[in-house]
């Protein structure tokens, strides 16, 4: 019923309503119609407006292209003609990397602007030998130019320059770091050799016989290395066991001995029976350090150095008289050695410059023949007899008077306090000396008889003439120090500098009283300069360099700038830090 009633409602004829809306909508409809026509028409010139306004634009963009076109290619005409021309170069291979950005290497197989790497390989050789061990293997990451430099270059290997901080392993590798011994094998074992120099003075103490056995043979295997041959430099500690007697000095070290220059050895029991066979015909610079050694053994090792210049014996200790003649020596040292009753005797030393006796234990010192005698000392009065030539000191207080020593040039004394008198009365009998070491020892109670006083109608020559620097160690300031030292400031008639290494705190205050009580302003030298500064205990310098002018200069003033030190001089009277 309902369906055929909306049937009906759609078939049946429109109302007014709707044919009144219709009759509406057709002018609306009619109006839009010229709209349309009148925009149409508009936009037809418009258009052609943009048509030809785009034709010149483009004929300028081509004209543009073909101009920037010819000036690109006749560059490229150019690079194609001159690579034709030059000679074909091998390309790199790309490693598999094809059609990624090769990486730059610049300055590295060319080495331009390198001077260094543009040297001979045997120069670079020579440098790399010079550099400490560190850092001659780290050369090889300078360039691909250095790397194989390091094997071929002599050996240059130090124990106590292999610090194990520097080899550190990779984060993802667990474990001890490598010991030093056993980086010492392994470079033996990269490096082909020859060596230069090898270096193991390390103090190693060992509880049990096992430990000091497997060290000792350590040893041996690295002195037999093919590494080693033809080693010029050789420094060693044998290993020390406790409570025994020292390690047997080991014959593998005699293998270098045709090559040896510079040789160190210590801590070892020198034999007796191979001193005979010795022959070191290069050799140049030798020290025993702590060494077991008869006094026969030890002449035979002299006798069979012959071209010997300086020789270094510390902390050692001689059951006998030590009898030392030599053609080219020309340093002897000796450092804390015990010889007790016996003699110290230089016998035939055409070359010896220098004798430098610091804590020398011994009865009595001769030296019978040193006309180049020019370093000397320290001197003390423990020593009970000294004999220069024919001059004779007992306890230091001469007993000949017309004997004069004028080759010395560095004198070092060394007594209980500031006794003017006493080393007044050494001074007379060295004429030329140049610079005076005086240092004030309070452990050394010794008792100075038959000192003769100071004479103004005889004047000290080397005063008038040639003294020219005072050193004085251990100086306190007081009234003794000070009456020592103003003795050479007023008669002094050639002095440069006065150094004192003082003992006590001091400020510029301290020093600025020291020179009112010294009188400055009354000086025998107007160019006279004061250095006032703290010191260290006593070092040397290394005994074997020859072109040190002084071996006693670091030994008494301390040059560490975290120390005190002021200096003024006399005539300005300022004084700086």
């Amino acid at each position: 019923m309902r369906k055929a009633a909306a049937a009906a409602a759609a078939a049946a004829p429109p109302t007014a309503a709707a044919k009144t809306k219709a009759a509406a909508a057709v002018p609306a409809a009619a109006k839009k119609k010229p709209l349309a026509k009148k925009k149409a028409a508009a936009a037809v010139p418009a258009a052609k407006k943009k048509a030809a306004a785009a034709v010149p634009a483009a004929k300028k963009k081509a004209a543009a292209a073909d101009v920037a076109k010819k000036k690109k290619t006749v560059p490229a005409a150019k690079k194609k003609a001159a690579a034709a021309a030059a000679p074909a170069t091998k390309k790199r291979a790309s490693g598999g990397t094809a059609g990624c950005r090769p990486r730059k290497r610049a300055r590295d197989d060319n080495c331009d602007g390198d001077l260094i790497s543009n040297l001979p390989d045997a120069v670079l050789c020579t440098i790399i030998s010079l550099l400490p061990t560190k850092d001659g293997a780290r050369t090889q990451a300078i360039a691909r130019r250095w790397r194989p430099l390091w094997g071929s270059a002599p050996l240059n290997l130090d124990a106590e320059n292999l610090s194990t901080n520097d080899f550190k392993q990779p984060r993802r590798r667990r474990g001890p770091r490598p010991s030093t011994e056993s980086i010492i094998s392994r470079i033996l074992s990269d490096h082909p050799g020859p060596a230069r120099r090898f270096d193991f003075r390390l103090t190693c103490i060992f509880p049990t016989k096992r430990e000091h056995a497997k060290s000792v043979a350590q040893i041996v295997s690295w002195l037999n290395s093919r590494s080693l041959d033809n080693l010029e430099e050789l420094h060693i500690f044998f290993p020390i066991l406790c409570r025994a007697a020292p390690t047997p000095m080991l014959r593998s070290v005699l293998r270098f001995a045709s090559t040896l220059v510079v040789a160190t050895v210590g801590h070892c029991n020198f034999p007796d029976e191979i001193a005979p066979s010795l022959n070191f015909p290069i050799l140049k610079h030798l020290t025993l350090r702590h060494v077991n050694i008869s006094v026969d053994a030890f002449h035979g090792v002299l006798s069979a150095c012959h071209v010997l210049e300086t020789l270094f014996l510390p902390e050692n200790v001689y059951n006998g008289s030590l009898h030392i003649s030599s053609r080219n020596l020309r340093s002897i040292c000796f450092s804390d050695c015990f010889m007790g009753t016996n003699e110290l005797v230089i016998e035939d030393t055409p070359h010896l410059e220098r004798l430098l006796c610091p804590c020398l234990d011994v009865e009595t010192i001769r030296v019978n023949r040193a006309p180049k005698l020019e370093i000397l000392g320290p001197l003390s009065p423990r020593i009970s007899n000294v004999q220069i030539a024919n001059l004779v000191f007992q306890g230091l207080v001469p007993t000949s008077f017309n004997n004069l020593i004028c080759t010395v040039k560095v004198l070092a004394l060394q007594f209980y306090c500031a006794d003017l008198n006493a080393v007044l009365d050494v001074l007379r009998f060295f004429p030329c000396l140049e610079k005076l070491y005086v240092m004030w020892n309070k452990y050394l109670n010794t008792e100075m008889n038959n000192v003769r006083h100071y004479d103004p109608i005889d004047p000290i020559k080397c005063l008038e003439t040639h003294l020219k620097t005072l050193v004085l160690k251990n100086y306190k300031g007081d009234k003794q120090d000070v009456t020592f030292a103003k003795f050479f400031v007023l008669n002094g008639k050639v002095l440069n500098a006065i150094k004192f290494g003082v003992t006590v705190k001091f400020d510029e205050k301290w020093v600025a009283d020291q020179h009112r009580l010294l009188g400055v302003e009354n000086e025998a030298s107007p160019d006279l300069e004061f250095k006032h500064c703290s010191y260290y205990l006593n070092r040397h310098s290394d005994i074997h360099d020859l072109s040190i002018a002084d071996p006693f200069n670091n030994s008494f003033l301390a040059e560490d700038d975290a120390l005190p030190v002021i200096s003024c001089s006399s005539s300005s009277d300022e004084d700086s830090t």
